[in-house]
């Protein structure tokens, strides 16, 4: 099974436009990326995708070498690891929207959701960060996501990549399949007459 669904990825990347390469800055992948993954995307209600789980902090600043991870626990407490030194707090949602209100060490922050899968949070401080000279984008990424083949780290480029694998994956899958199966049954039809 795991061969066959590799097997129609494969597919349906070969007919997938890349992730164009002179797109700069992480907030300038996140601006591309983002408007082609959100229907793909879930909500803050389905707590399954991100309560319990470690999310590691991606950022694309090249003096960036702590590892950061976020934990949300089901009973509202966060915690953050800055290289394994913890430092605890709370988080709650705001009503039905999809924010988060994070508390650590007294410090209040409202965040927006933009993007949320199994594998990635995308969230934004709320306000207008970009013109305060603050990053634009907050990217989680789930621990095992974050690593390569090999097990080792994976830079911020190559975490922009499987994020878009995400709208890569969705939504040239079908079209790329029955594109696929047309050409097979010309060419077999075309061996017989």
């Amino acid at each position: 099974m795991a061969l066959e669904f590799r097997l129609f990825n494969d597919i349906s990347r070969a007919f997938s436009p890349e992730l164009p390469r002179d797109l700069g800055t992480m907030d300038q992948h996140l601006d591309f990326i983002l408007p082609k993954i959100i229907p793909y995307g879930e909500d803050l209600r389905e707590e399954h995708f991100w309560l319990d789980k470690r999310w590691k902090e991606t950022r694309d600043d090249e003096g960036f070498h702590e590892a950061i991870l976020h934990i949300f626990s089901s009973g509202g407490e966060y915690l953050l690891s800055l290289d394994g030194n913890l430092v605890k707090g709370t988080w709650r949602r705001l009503g039905t929207e999809n924010s988060l209100i994070i508390e650590v060490a007294g410090r209040s922050e409202l965040f927006d959701l933009r993007f949320m899968n199994g594998d990635f949070i995308v969230l934004t401080k709320h306000g207008d960060q970009a013109r305060k000279g603050q990053r634009k984008y907050f990217c989680l990424v789930h621990e095992r996501s974050s690593k390569g083949h090999r097990g080792q780290d994976l830079d911020w480029r190559n975490i922009m990549e499987k994020l878009f694998n995400v709208w890569r994956d969705n939504s040239l899958g079908l079209w790329a399949w029955i594109f696929f199966i047309g050409v097979i049954g010309m060419i077999i039809y075309l061996s017989v007459n």
